[in-house]
């Protein structure tokens, strides 16, 4: 049984466990996620994976990272958390994907949440601020329902699939 940090209504934040690497890395890999986190050429290896875990493993602290599962199948469903935590000025940068196949359900905006939970309410953060491709109106939607506001936008960015495009800097705020 996988130990649950935070629980949402239709997913929650789970122990990320040795176990879960093959699927996350094949969500990881699949080309709108690679897209959508990185450019159209990126793909990581599976030791890359293990790599990652053991990072994770030693440095939680600064780079917490969480199984996402489905309420009631327990079963993994994404992989969230932070790509890394600035004690001092007190902010994080968050990452997030889901399962193609569970895409569109509501999961991510829920993840997020969870997220800003953690951040705020555990963490102690003053400000979680996240990047994403001007392209990707998904996880735009999914920012700005959680309160995420526009922060920046770096011109022609990334490369990917044979054009530039804009990667844009969201932030939220903890309120008082």
């Amino acid at each position: 049984m996988r130990p649950i940090i935070l629980k949402g209504e239709k997913v929650s934040l789970g122990v990320l466990l040795k176990k879960d690497l093959s699927r996350s890395w094949e969500w990881f890999n699949e080309r709108s996620t690679a897209r959508a986190l990185f450019n159209s050429a990126y793909f990581t290896l599976p030791e890359e994976e293990e790599e990652f875990y053991e990072e994770m493993k030693k440095n939680k602290e600064k780079m917490p990272a969480f199984a996402v599962v489905e309420n009631g199948s327990e079963k993994l469903v994404g992989v969230a958390g932070f790509n890394w935590v600035n004690y001092q000025p007190r902010w994080g940068e968050i990452f997030y994907y889901i399962n193609p196949e569970k895409r569109g359900k509501g999961y991510g905006t829920e993840v997020v949440a969870l997220l800003m939970d953690y951040a705020f309410n555990h963490l102690n953060l003053n400000k979680v601020w996240a990047k994403v491709h001007a392209d990707n109106k998904a996880s735009i939607r999914v920012l700005e329902k959680n309160g995420f506001i526009l922060a920046g936008r770096l011109r022609n960015h990334v490369w990917s699939d044979g054009r530039y495009v804009d990667e844009l800097i969201y932030e939220l705020l903890r309120r008082a």
